[in-house]
């Protein structure tokens, strides 16, 4: 190929141009914007998390936006809505889990039941245990001895008012809005609701290293629920919760906090995408996803209490499918080789996201539908040298005739009137070759058409003197 003039070229490109052009317009699919909407909650966590993952999405032309006013059941609705509010969002492990089986309410599981399938997991991100404090006084053992007690459950629309239902629930602790005693409250990070009397219990849900757990575990005078009894049971029966343990001295050795040995419930946040949001999309999430694990560290420099190295982010999502992308992306540890090459270009190129996402999305269709057109096309291109070689060697043939014509009349008497007829003939057809233009591998041929018109040129000169000897 790479001996065709460079209008062969140029016509195979457009033919293929084409092609792929005419796929992409009967796709009949709305171009992605590049953006995703993420809702990081109020915790600055979820937000830490939001910023890596949009430094880690900007080289691929992908914009990310933080919505960080919306959190708990609200943002699972922003995500379901019609149009939707958000693409993205971090979600509390369990709050899902807590709106089916018995112990949830119809509505919850109507709720459940209609719109989870809309939802898909790009990862679990890291454990945020289930913190239950109460007073240091407090005789009780389990969930159970709530009963009747005062209990900080969170804010109405948090993930962590949700999973304190289902566990109090679930040890007969009734659970209901009309309930006075399920206080629609969030624990200082002083203690000084359960200090003061104003309830015997409260749930928390954040990591370990936030900084109203770590001011909380340093509060004399409340301490901490103990699972131990009861954590497997909890972690079997709600496949979202794990049972983690707070060593003795894990906080400090001195004074000894905790004294002893607690073993604490613990969900895992999820990062939770709409299914419908662009593949290509959530192929550069779950990477940057996989490629931005939590520190291991704190702000101070500590080790994250229950932070194991390799644990976090994976896909075993108890509650939400995880993505085809997502899952084969884990796997590899790779993206598609098209975002991976070509969308940094794209971007660099200045061309919008919508040019990657159809590459990445389609590219597969667009080369299926090439082959076949390749099949035919490649015989074409192999013919189309020997048409223009027909096309230029036809001119050369058209002017070789005139030629030929006027030769053969010069072979028979002629007259005077007629010489200067023959004159102009031969004027035309030299000026009718010189004006056409041929590459430069037919040089040759031009050529001896031109030395070819000389000669009878020649014999046109001569002739006028032939005519005057037979006059005389």
């Amino acid at each position: 190929m790479s001996n065709l003039p460079k209008a062969l070229t140029f016509i195979a490109l457009v033919v293929i141009g084409a092609l792929s052009a005419g796929y992409y317009a009967l796709s009949g699919q709305k171009g992605s914007e590049g953006k995703i909407v993420l809702a990081t909650g109020g915790l600055s966590h979820y937000q830490e998390l939001g910023l890596a993952y949009q430094k880690a999405l900007e080289p691929y032309g992908v914009e990310l936006v933080m919505r960080p006013a919306v959190e708990g059941f609200k943002t699972l609705k922003g995500l379901v809505a019609e149009p939707p509010e958000f693409d993205a969002a971090f979600i509390k492990g369990g709050l899902v889990g807590s709106m089916q089986g018995r112990l949830a309410r119809s509505k919850a599981q109507e709720w459940h039941s209609k719109e989870l399938g809309k939802l898909r997991s790009v990862g679990r991100l890291f454990y945020e245990p289930i913190w239950v404090f109460v007073r240091s006084d407090f005789a009780g053992q389990s969930l159970r001895d709530l009963k009747g007690k005062r209990v900080l459950t969170g804010t109405r629309e948090s993930g962590t008012r949700r999973i304190a239902a289902q566990l109090l629930r679930a040890n007969g602790v009734e659970f209901s809005k009309d309930n006075p005693l399920m206080v629609r409250e969030e624990l200082a990070p002083d203690g000084r609701q359960l200090l003061a009397g104003e309830a015997e219990a409260a749930f928390l849900i954040q990591p370990a290293d936030s900084d109203t757990i770590q001011s909380l575990l340093h509060v004399q005078g409340i301490r901490l629920l103990n699972f131990a009894l009861e954590a497997d049971a909890y972690a079997n029966r709600f496949p979202s919760l794990t049972k983690v343990m707070l060593n003795r001295g894990a906080v400090e050795f001195e004074p000894l906090t905790p004294p002893d040995d607690i073993t604490l419930l613990a969900t895992s946040t999820a990062l939770v995408v709409r299914a419908g949001l662009e593949p290509s999309l959530i192929n550069l999430l779950s990477h940057a996803v996989l490629n931005n694990p939590r520190s291991a560290f704190d702000k101070a420099g500590d080790p994250v209490l229950f932070h194991r190295p390799g644990t976090f982010p994976h896909i075993s999502d108890p509650e939400y499918r995880v993505s085809e992308e997502t899952r084969l992306l884990y796997k590899t540890g790779e993206l598609p080789v098209a975002l991976r090459s070509i969308a940094p270009a794209v971007r660099e190129a200045g061309f919008p996201y919508s040019v990657t996402a159809f590459i990445a999305d389609h590219g597969a269709q667009t080369v299926l539908l090439l082959i076949p057109s390749l099949v035919i096309l490649l015989p074409l291109l192999r013919v189309l040298p020997s048409v223009y070689s027909w096309s230029v060697r036809r001119r050369l043939l058209y002017w070789y005739r005139q030629l030929k014509a006027l030769e053969k009349n010069l072979d028979h008497p002629t007259v005077q009137g007629e010489l200067a007829a023959y004159q102009a003939e031969i004027e035309r057809i030299d000026a009718g070759v010189r004006r056409i233009r041929y590459p430069l591998n037919f040089s040759d041929q031009f050529y001896h058409l031109r030395l070819h018109i000389d000669l009878v040129r020649q014999r046109l000169f001569q002739k006028p003197h032939a005519v005057r000897m037979a006059a005389e």
